[in-house]
Formats: C-alpha cells, sequence, structure tokens
C-alpha cells in the first residue's frame, strides 16, 4: 500500500466513524468533539503540523501544488453542499462576530492557504 492509499484509507476510516457516529448515537459525537475541541489552540497547531505532513507526503508521492490545490477546491465545493443548508444562520452568526478578533484568532490558518496560494500561483505562471 502506498502513501496516498493510506492517506484515502485514513478518511475512509475516519469518516465513516464520524457519520455512523452521528447517524446512531449523535450525542456520543458531540460530547468526543467537545473533548477534543477544549483546547482549540493545540487542536489548531496539531492539524497545522499533521497537515504539513501530510503535505510533505503528498508532495514525496509526486503530485504538485497545483494538483493539491484542485483537490481543495473539489472538497471546498462539497463542504459547500453540506454547509449551504445552514447559510442563513451562519450569515446572521459571522455579523455578530469582531471580525478583527476572528483574523487574530485565524492568522496561522490565513498565512498557511495564502502561503499555499501563493505557491500555485508561482507554479502555475512562473515555471
Amino acid at each position: 500500500m502506498n502513501i496516498l492509499e493510506i492517506f484515502a484509507l485514513i478518511i475512509i476510516i475516519l469518516a465513516a466513524i464520524k457519520i455512523l457516529t452521528i447517524l446512531y448515537k449523535p450525542e456520543l459525537w458531540f460530547s468526543m468533539v467537545g473533548k477534543l475541541y477544549v483546547i482549540p489552540q493545540l487542536v489548531s497547531l496539531i492539524a497545522l503540523i499533521l497537515s504539513g505532513v501530510v503535505l510533505y507526503f503528498l508532495m514525496n508521492a509526486g503530485l504538485t501544488i497545483v494538483e493539491i490545490l484542485s483537490v481543495c477546491l473539489f472538497i471546498a465545493l462539497l463542504i459547500i453542499v453540506g454547509v449551504a443548508n445552514f447559510s442563513e444562520e451562519l450569515i446572521i452568526w459571522m455579523k455578530q462576530q469582531d471580525m478583527s478578533l476572528m483574523l487574530r484568532k485565524v492568522w496561522i490558518y490565513l498565512i498557511a492557504w495564502i502561503v499555499l496560494l501563493g505557491w500555485g500561483v508561482q507554479e502555475i505562471f512562473f515555471e
């Protein structure tokens, strides 16, 4: 089994656990998520490190940043399918937030995306 198959298997297993838990015991899922996110900064740091590790292995498996960003578009569109049903509530919630505080909380996330997008632009137009 190669690294791409391992990554695919990881997401298949985690998604199956999530979907089955939500379908059969939603309170268990919310309990697990609540415990996981008790220290959001730590969760963010761990996820950022893991995303860097995954990116490293994807690149070593021969994928380019353009290919990876193309998959990101596919995933973003799938996320929109799920989130669109809650758009009214999300817009109300977003309007109630202090945007400068929110941006300060997600600065590392924004920097990561800016770097990835810039890398993609550089690969498409300058290589």
